[in-house]
């Protein structure tokens, strides 16, 4: 009975408080939780845990440890102070793992195959076995460079006297065309060097339209500069045939041939007028083999890489 008018006695006490000396009392009684209560439940609160009596003396600021802690001897060793607490004194960094562990397994020689994107892909697999059956069919092994010649030098010619003819479109041919080395000496001693200086380099452009290039429907000359190994060529007449001589003109006039090209067709000029389906037969492109020309062919003389008149 006693200490129920006793607890009434602080109740009275506590109620002719304000609102914030409750709390500053709620305060440093070390309490939790009051700032959102009323009055009436910091009342409830401060009488029920003995810390209300406005005379008594304001309690010790909290440190963290109970009252009857001991203080920890000078002594003490880390691993004690692990096994009161629960928790390791100081986190360890994690060891890094190697490839092949990281990889699900992989053996290391099987692994330094694969890029790193494949080895995770086989780590799906439960075993090392598994990851190696699947990753074998990736492993190229090791591979070695092959010998390169770094002086090696594609030649200038294939040591021959030649011109080829394409066709570009319906309205231009193109020409391209090799000497071999020795030629510029052939016809210095075939010439001399004052005919051979005064001579002219062309490409003699033939229309053999329905006759071959020894009578030829017409032609005409295309002065080339020397060193020139190819030449764009406008045609005369559309829808034609054609075929070329690389040669001199010498001083007196005469036409020397150095080589002469293969033979082409231009292709007529817009669609084409067939539209029906023709499908080709293994037999129909046995005879369009048959009938093809020969390639390129050499004529009489030659002429040199370095261009002509260089001795």
């Amino acid at each position: 009975m006693a200490e129920s008018a006793g607890c009434v006695v602080k109740k009275t006490e506590l109620s002719g408080k304000t609102v914030q000396e409750l709390r500053a009392l709620a305060k440093a009684a070390g309490l939790k939780n009051y700032s959102a209560l009323k009055k009436t439940r910091l009342v409830d609160l401060l009488a029920a845990s003995g810390s209300g009596n406005a005379r008594s003396k304001a309690p010790a600021r909290r440190t963290g440890k109970p009252a009857g802690a001991k203080k920890k001897p000078p002594g003490a060793t880390k691993a004690r102070a692990t096994k009161a607490s629960g928790k390791p004194a100081r986190a360890t960094k994690a060891r890094r793992k190697p490839d092949s562990e990281r990889a699900g397994g992989l053996d290391s020689h099987v692994g330094r195959g694969l890029s790193p994107r494949t080895r995770r892909a086989f780590s799906i697999y439960s075993t090392p076995g598994e990851q190696r059956i699947k990753a074998s069919k990736y492993h190229l092994g090791v591979q070695e460079a092959p010998d390169i010649d770094d002086g090696f030098m594609f030649p200038e010619t294939h040591g021959e006297d030649l011109i080829a003819l394409m066709v570009r479109d319906p309205y231009w041919l193109f020409a391209y065309w090799e000497f071999s080395p020795d030629l510029n000496d052939q016809l210095l001693n075939r010439l001399g060097e004052e005919t051979l200086r005064n001579s002219r380099l062309v490409l003699r452009v033939y229309d053999v339209t329905g006759v071959d290039a020894e009578n030829p429907v017409g032609y005409h000359d295309i002065d080339i500069a020397p060193g020139a190994r190819d030449w764009y060529i406008n045609v005369t007449h559309v829808e034609s045939d054609y075929c070329i001589d690389i040669g001199l003109i010498l001083p007196d006039g005469s036409f020397l041939v150095i080589a002469r090209s293969n033979r082409v067709s231009l292709p007529p000029i817009g669609p084409s007028a067939e539209v029906d389906e023709q499908w080709v037969t293994l037999e129909s492109l046995g005879e369009i083999y048959s009938l093809t020309e020969r390639g390129p062919t050499s004529g009489s003389g030659g002429w040199g890489s370095g261009g002509w008149g260089q001795g």
